[in-house]
């Protein structure tokens, strides 16, 4: 018998496959977006800890937030819509794990952001964070945003901290963000002029 612990398996080594086989969205190497979402999901279990939510749900969706980072497109597409393509890339494997009808339907609504669920805010808030302690990949970001003249999506990486819906993910984050502004703020001045 299949496990929940089995299934979030499966799915932390399909989104590891798609990053892999599909890393032009990665920084170019696979393993800058698969450890995000990893990352996404361990600050998603942590958020969690004390509210009542669906764990088994929220590990799965967290994992797979990105997962439409690795359909084959344009860059450009894929800063904009990315969360769009999340369903196309993992339905099909999505069905494969034979989950209960409504687990797959609240996955698919919070992976494609038509849900308000608290599953939904708090994949929200651990994507926000998982920047936010990830040192190479928000250097990275910045490096991409400035090369592609992208100062708007850099502020609005910022400003995701100011729209947090959860007390505990301010409070796990608010070093963490000053540290990155700090570092964004030395590389912007050793970088520009």
């Amino acid at each position: 018998m299949t496990t929940n612990q089995d299934t979030i398996e499966k799915v932390d080594s399909f989104v590891k496959k798609a990053f892999q086989k599909n890393p032009h969205y990665s920084f170019n190497h696979w393993s800058v977006m698969y450890n995000h979402s990893v990352n996404v999901k361990n600050l998603a279990l942590k958020i969690s800890e004390n509210i009542n939510c669906n764990k088994f749900i929220l590990s799965i969706c967290a994992l797979l937030h990105d997962i439409g980072k690795t359909y084959k497109t344009d860059l450009e597409t894929l800063h904009k819509n990315h969360e769009d393509f999340n369903l196309a890339v993992s339905e099909d494997f999505l069905k494969s794990l034979n989950l209960d009808h409504d687990d797959f339907q609240k996955i698919s609504d919070i992976i494609t952001h038509n849900s308000d669920s608290v599953e939904m805010k708090i994949v929200e808030d651990a994507d926000a964070l998982a920047l936010y302690f990830d040192k190479t990949l928000y250097m990275l970001y910045i490096e991409w945003a400035l090369k592609n003249e992208l100062r708007s999506a850099i502020q609005r990486k910022l400003d995701k901290f100011n729209s947090l819906n959860f007390e505990i993910s301010r409070e796990l984050g608010k070093d963490k963000i000053e540290q990155m502004k700090q570092d964004w703020g030395e590389y912007q001045k050793n970088n520009e002029g």
